[in-house]
């Protein structure tokens, strides 16, 4: 009896572990600056589950354990009944699972490219301690962030500003939850060519540059160069953020450009190889060396003027969801804006200023 008790049970865990087999894979980590993959993602599915939480007796722990038929059959009906469990919370639940405490599943974080640099290290550094999560972040401006988590083509939306009452009525999305994520910053950024020993412009300076007044770089102390105006595109949280500084807030002020960017790496290029050229960034940009970041009113772009309230171009970044979000969106931005990485050296070295000091 006890033989064949244990060929049974033997039989049981086989097939378990036969069924845990079938779901494995790996992702790579993407070297487009508007896109991150990274860690290695495996979904758990239930049989593993039920697996690894029962693993198998060996042969001496049954001999040495005297067991009815009835209480075998009583084992089986309650693996069946576990698995069957297993399987329906994991339904459930979507692409999210809890594998040994750690997060699994798949999360996709797209919007503000100001906050894509911050957004990639946040989710290269959870997939390490979560290595069964697959967090793929994109960039393609605030407005798109806001408007695909609303129609609930991605999870996550990124925006440098808070969603207008016009648009959570219009895109269904009373329910959006905004989450400050980082005190950011922006600002104006020129070509080598062009400003020449200028490194600082007045508001008002900026103003007549950005409506369109003045044309050439010889009008605010510069060489005799042609000014070359970049824009980011409308919608853009970036762009918003500069419309508050210079027009109150009004973006129709803004002189038509060479051309409207969607995102921030673009406009960094497109300056850095146009003579003339001037637009705006996020801090986490200046560090470029083929860009001049311009002081405003004397006072320089960094984040002690930041911190002190001395920088007036900027303000919260927001991570958006759709009602609360699944398991793993709340658990990653948790880890966003907890205060090991809001103080952690990645995070300063871009340019951000923790949500709270």
């Amino acid at each position: 009896m006890f033989k064949s008790l244990r060929v049974g049970f033997t039989g049981l865990v086989i097939m378990a572990t036969l069924a845990a087999c079938g779901s494995t894979g790996t992702t790579t980590t993407s070297t487009n600056p508007t896109s991150s993959t990274s860690g290695s993602s495996a979904t758990m599915p239930a049989a593993t589950m039920v697996a690894t939480a029962m693993p198998a007796a060996t042969d001496a722990t049954m001999s040495a354990t005297m067991m009815a038929p009835t209480t075998a059959a009583t084992m089986s009906a309650t693996m069946m009944a576990t698995a069957t469990d297993a399987t329906m919370s994991a339904t459930a639940m979507g692409s999210t699972a809890m594998t040994g405490g750690a997060m699994s599943g798949k999360l996709t974080v797209a919007g503000s490219s100001a906050l894509l640099p911050m957004m990639q290290e946040a989710a290269k550094e959870f997939q390490a301690k979560n290595s069964g999560a697959q967090i793929t972040v994109t960039a393609g401006g605030s407005g798109a962030g806001r408007t695909q988590v609303c129609s609930g083509q991605i999870d996550i939306g990124d925006s440098d500003v808070k969603l207008s009452s016009d648009e959570r009525s219009k895109l269904n999305c009373a329910d959006a939850v905004e989450t400050p994520v980082a005190i950011q910053a922006f600002a104006p950024v020129a070509n080598k060519k062009g400003p020449g020993s200028v490194n600082n412009l007045t508001k008002d300076q900026l103003v007549k540059i950005f409506n369109g007044t003045s044309k050439n770089w010889k009008e605010v102390g510069g060489d005799d160069q042609a000014i070359v105006l970049v824009n980011r595109a409308k919608g853009s949280g970036t762009r918003s953020n500069m419309a508050k500084f210079l027009f109150a807030g009004d973006d129709k002020q803004f002189a038509t450009g060479a051309s409207e960017e969607d995102n921030s790496e673009t406009v960094r290029q497109t300056v850095s190889q146009t003579p003339g050229a001037i637009s705006y960034l996020g801090f986490a940009y200046l560090t470029n060396p083929d860009i001049i970041a311009l002081q405003v009113d004397g006072v320089k772009a960094d984040k002690a003027d930041i911190q002190s309230g001395a920088w007036k171009i900027g303000g919260p970044g927001y991570a958006i969801t759709k009602g609360k979000g699944s398991e793993l969106a709340q658990a990653f931005i948790q880890f966003v804006t907890s205060s090991d990485f809001q103080n952690s050296d990645a995070f300063g070295k871009l340019g951000f200023v923790p949500v709270q000091k």
